[in-house]
Formats: C-alpha cells, structure tokens, sequence
C-alpha cells in the first residue's frame, strides 16, 4: 500500500511532462510512467548506474560526480568548432593554448559520449571527384584513442550567413564556376536574389553542375566517405547526418541573414527556372494552368512583413486558406520532402546496400536529417514562417508528418533544434511558440516510430535552458518507452577555458557537465526535476 501511495503521488507531480503530448496520449503516458516510478523505487539506485569522481585542484573548480550510462541513459555529444578543419583541408590540433587529444580525454573523462563534425563539402571536395579525407581520418583516430563515438555531418551546405557562423566556408569553387554561366542552380527569390548557400533542388536529377546533377554529386561523395573511412564506420563513427538545405536543415532558404530580421515572414525561394518549370508542370496537372505561378509580391509582402501585413498570410481570409494557396503549398513543400526522399534512398544504397563488401557497420551506424525550428508566427492560423520555408504546417494542417514517413522508409533519424527554448523567453509579438513546436515534433516520431534526437538552436550556457532540453527528454522517453537517441550541445566553447582548464573545471563547465550527467543515467527519465 506504502508503495501505491509514493507512486500516486510522484504521478500527480509528473502530469506537468505531458503539457505538449496532447490528451489522448495521457493515459499511456501516465501507464508507463507508473512502471518507471515503480521500478526506480524498487529497485536500489545502486543497481542502476555507477558512479566514478573527477578530482579538481583550482581553488575555483568544482568537484565532479560523472556517472557511467545505464540502458536508459541519452548520450550527450559536443558540436566541434565550425572551422575544427580549416579551409586549407588541416586539422586543427590546438584550442586556445590546449591540445587536442588532452581536451578529447577531458570530455571522455566527464562523461560526454562523443564529438559532433561537419564534413565540409568546400573543403573536401575542391575538384570534382577528387576528395581530401586526411583531416577527418586524423580526427577519427584521436577520437578512437580517447573512446569518443563520432556524428559526422555532411554539409553540403556554407559555413557562413546563418545564426551563430564563426567561419566562411563557400561551396566549392567549380560549383560557384558553374553558377557563374547559370545561376538557376541555386535558389532564387522573388527579386531575383540569388542564394549561394545550398544547390536548389530544381538540379536534382538535371545534369549541369560539371558534368553531373547534384544527386550525382552527393552520391559520389558519399561513396568516397564510405571507402576512405571505412574503418570507422560503426565503430568511431556512429551516425551519419545528410546536410539537406542551408545551415545543413531540410528546409528553403527563407530567411537569410543578410535580407531577414527576426521575426519577419521570409519570402519564397522558388524562382529559379528549373522549379518554376516544374510548379508549371504542376499546374497543368490539376488542369490549372492559371496556377503556375508563385504567390505575388503584392500578395506575400517580404522577408520581414509580418504575417497581418500581407494578404497571402494573415489571418482570416488569407490566400494560403484558398484552393490556390492550398495547390502551391502543397507543391512547394513536395519539392522539398522529394529532394529529402532521392538523397535518403542514395545514402541508403550508398551504407546499406547488401553487395557492399565487409560492411559490418550495419547496425550500428544510423542515418539523420535535420529538421529546422522555425518557431516564430508558429502562433499564428497560417504559420507564415513555417510555410516559406518548407513546412507546409498551419493551424489546420500537420506539415511534419509526411516528413517523418520518408523517414521512417528509410530509417532516418530526425534531429530537432530548439529543444532548449522556452515559449516565455520570447518576444510576445512573434507568436512564438518553441515548446509547441518541439512537442508537434514528438508526437510526428511517436507516431511514426521515427527515432528522435535533439539539439539546442542557439548557444546557450543557462541552468532553465538544460533544465529544457532534461525535459523534452524525460517526457519522450516516458511516452515512447525508450529514450531520445542523443543529444548534441551546441556548441564546443570558444575558448575553452569557459568550461575547463589544467586540472579544473569552472562553474559553467560545472553545469554543463552534471546535465550530461544527468542526461547520460536513468535520471533522464526521473520524476525529479534537476537543479543545475
């Protein structure tokens, strides 16, 4: 009875988890949640984990308690500096005074899992299919020494232009040469601006860039990882995430830096010719021939209109609620979850296809894709921001699900940024709404039995903010029944000696390291909050 009663209670106290589960999960939630209680009090907590300690001697550090990770344990992995390998193709082998394989130890040593690096498609890959894997081999071998596993990014993409960029890296330059004689290879805008971030998915299959189409390009690069680091696949390398917009995100690029203020609607960006084509073709489909155009200018306002100012986005009586906004959503989203279905099917062939020799990674390296946190007007009926970019998502319309079932075809993990945003610390007049928009994620990889990990958007080194990410973690593992696959903080601190140094740990490290404490052993899915 004693024991009915501490569940009883600890239940009441969690009901607060399920605020962005919605109600009709509730009760498996609340049935699951009561097994976990139950077994925690049960069994002894010395069954469950184990526990190692870091001694510290700066008269400023803080001792450490670094806890090893259970079976329900969410590993935490460390985002690498933008520019980890330079531009020149070097790996950087020293931060701020410190070596690099001494700051691998300390991140081992305080129970991080892994490093997160972004392959950087300009630095590798500098003539067409001829490629430089040295630095990443390099890395992977520090990794392998110190016991660290390895997310490795694909980024197709620039480095620079987007939030939080501390580098420049373009696009190759035989890419840039071809955009010179044809700039309809990159996304385009309703003034004509055009965007060198990211290939425009209009090229996909259309043989213009040197020879070849960009699903060629990428498919080749793939391989060429395959081949060149073999030896680490599944065993440093663990997950292989697939750069599929700007910033490395399954999205448009809707709201550059360098035309867009937060939070401004962003424009359309589907006025190369190779997409107007095929929105043309699209339209003589439905037999609307009068349809095959984007939105107009007069109608969509610009990058930084507010979704009332414009005729297409606001509220009550918006064209985005007619049978025409309806078509092109539908059309200009489509486009996106293609180009995410064509590369995942090459990325599946290219890992996972049974002729390839001695691949015994399989299993143990997962695919992933990014989805973006556009949060903004995510409070408005049309979900303005949400829409340029991609997601065709509005108050009556689940834009994420068809997202995840390509997923699921594949079986792709979906990473999520944002995690660690709270709806209260944002701008009233945006319609912001982070925390709905994370739990809209949730529930799309429950439903879908998509695996689920996250990120946080912006760098951040604040107690509410780990407390965030603990629980968008803790109520995904209760309701699922297993937990989130990783998560990986943004970012590597610069310098690092704001979390650690010779034989100390400072008071921000401190923090970071008992959330990746607690995120690494069953308290990930604990009925205590935790104070950081």
């Amino acid at each position: 009875m004693r024991l009915i009663l501490l569940c009883q209670q600890k239940l009441i106290r969690n009901l607060r988890w399920f605020y962005f589960l919605g109600r009709r999960t509730c009760l498996v939630c609340l049935l699951l949640l009561s097994c976990s209680i139950c077994w925690r009090l049960v069994v002894p907590a010395n069954d469950r984990v184990s526990e190692i300690r870091y001694q510290t001697a700066s008269k400023d550090a803080i001792p450490m308690n670094v806890l090893n990770y259970s079976s329900f344990g969410v590993p935490v992995y460390v985002m690498m500096p933008l520019s980890s390998v330079t531009v020149s193709g070097d790996l950087v082998e020293n931060y701020d005074g410190y070596d690099l394989q001494w700051i691998l130890k300390q991140w081992k040593k305080n129970g991080v899992y892994g490093l997160m690096v972004d392959v950087w498609f300009g630095v590798v890959e500098k003539t067409p299919k001829q490629y430089r894997w040295e630095p990443y081999i390099q890395l992977c071998k520090h990794l392998r020494q110190a016991g660290l596993k390895l997310q490795t990014v694909m980024s197709f993409h620039r480095c620079g232009g987007n939030v939080g960029d501390r580098c420049y890296i373009p696009l190759p330059q035989w890419v840039l040469d071809a955009a010179a004689n044809n700039s309809d290879i990159f996304f385009k805008d309703q003034e004509g601006n055009v965007d060198p971030e990211y290939i425009s998915w209009g090229v996909d299959m259309e043989p213009v860039i040197a020879g070849r189409s960009a699903i060629q390009i990428y498919s080749d690069f793939l391989a060429s990882f395959r081949d060149n680091l073999r030896e680490f696949l599944g065993d440093v390398i663990v997950q292989v995430q697939i750069g599929l917009g700007p910033a490395g995100e399954l999205r448009y690029p809707s709201y550059q830096l360098n035309r867009w203020t937060f939070c401004g609607v962003g424009e359309f960006q589907c006025y190369d010719r190779y997409l107007l084509s095929r929105l043309e073709q699209a339209a003589k489909e439905v037999e609307h021939p009068d349809w095959a155009h984007p939105p107009y200018p007069y109608d969509v306002g610009n990058y930084n209109s507010r979704p009332e100012q414009t005729l297409f986005f606001k509220e009550d009586g918006g064209i985005w609620n007619t049978q025409y906004g309806d078509f092109f959503l539908r059309w200009y989203s489509k486009e996106m979850i293609e180009h995410a279905d064509r590369i995942l099917q090459v990325a599946n062939d290219v890992f996972f296809n049974d002729k390839i020799p001695d691949s015994n990674w399989k299993g143990k390296v997962r695919l992933a894709i990014k989805i973006a946190g556009v949060h903004w007007n995510f409070r408005s009926k049309s979900h303005a921001s949400e829409l340029t970019a991609g997601y065709y998502n509005t108050r009556f319309r689940d834009g994420y699900t068809p997202i995840f079932q390509i997923l699921k075809k594949y079986d792709t993990t979906a990473v999520f940024t944002c995690t660690e945003m709270r709806d209260k610390n944002q701008p009233q007049d945006c319609n912001c709404s982070p925390e709905d928009l994370v739990g809209l994620i949730v529930r799309a990889s429950i439903a879908t039995n998509v695996s689920f990990a996250g990120e946080n958007a912006v760098s951040f080194y604040d107690a509410d903010s780990y407390r965030q990410i603990s629980l968008v973690a803790r109520s995904y593992s209760v309701v699922r029944g297993i937990p989130m696959e990783a998560m990986t903080y943004l970012r590597w601190p610069e310098p690092i000696t704001i979390f650690m140094g010779d034989n100390f740990i400072t008071p921000l490290g401190q923090k970071f390291f008992e959330f990746v404490r607690v995120m690494g052993t069953d308290d990930a899915i604990s009925h205590v909050i935790p104070v950081f």
